[in-house]
């Protein structure tokens, strides 16, 4: 059996893949139909991928909130509270990989649009890597 903090990382590390690749795979073929998107579609672009991951959070959270009725309250150990460390600690030093990068070398090389993709990317890849590190503590133990 899972515990309620290892599949909802299951489910958000899944919903971050799956939105955030259908907005850059999107982002990446309307460049080539229209190389210079209006600043409007590309918020819309933008809104509507991370209103989804706010759907989706938002749901999954009540979803486990009404079945723990059924579970039973569980909790947090000393386990728990380890596993979100540690993996808060790795998530936070990728971020900041990311974020360095975005802020020291992409200002004098890329446009504005393509910085805050590449910040989009970090704060994603820093979020899936969190995930991934919580569900491997909890299935390595």
């Amino acid at each position: 059996m899972m515990l309620p903090k290892e599949r909802f990382a299951w489910v958000w590390m899944t919903a971050l893949v799956i939105v955030f690749g259908l907005y850059f795979a999107w982002i990446q073929a309307r460049h080539y139909v229209q190389p210079d998107p209006t600043f409007l579609a590309q918020i819309g672009a933008l809104a509507i991928a991370l209103s989804t991951l706010a759907v989706i959070a938002l749901a999954t959270h009540l979803y486990f909130r009404l079945r723990r009725g059924e579970d039973g309250e569980i909790q947090e150990d000393e386990r728990d509270r380890a596993i979100e460390l540690r993996a808060t600690t790795i998530a936070y030093y990728v971020l900041m990989a990311g974020i360095c990068y975005v802020g020291c070398y992409l200002p004098f090389t890329e446009t504005r649009w393509n910085i805050v993709h590449a910040a989009l990317q970090s704060i994603a890849i820093a979020e899936i890597v969190k995930c991934v590190v919580i569900v491997r503590g909890y299935r390595k133990g």
